[in-house]
């Protein structure tokens, strides 16, 4: 896993660091003599600056946890239909 932030945070309040998930398959490479053996899980992805989420796709990120961001979506439109109606 990585990232394991929730909650709702402004763009770079988070500090991510996806270049250790490239250094963790470097090093697996070596035992295991496989190219990009590790799958990660993104967790707290909500908030992530887009530069930080492409280099964690980029070392091996195959999932990535986003329902903060989904439920302010949904409960803003929600929201504006309610007091458009």
């Amino acid at each position: 896993a990585f990232g394991n932030v929730h909650g709702v945070y402004k763009p770079g309040n988070v500090v991510l660091r996806p270049e250790l998930l490239g250094d963790f398959q470097k090093y697996a490479e070596k035992k295991l003599s496989n190219t990009m053996p590790l799958t990660f899980v993104f967790h707290g992805g909500s908030g992530s600056e887009k530069d930080k989420i492409a280099q964690a796709l980029s070392n091996g990120v195959v999932k990535m946890n986003v329902d903060t961001d989904t439920q302010w979506a949904y409960w803003s439109g929600l929201k504006e239909f309610y007091e458009d109606n």
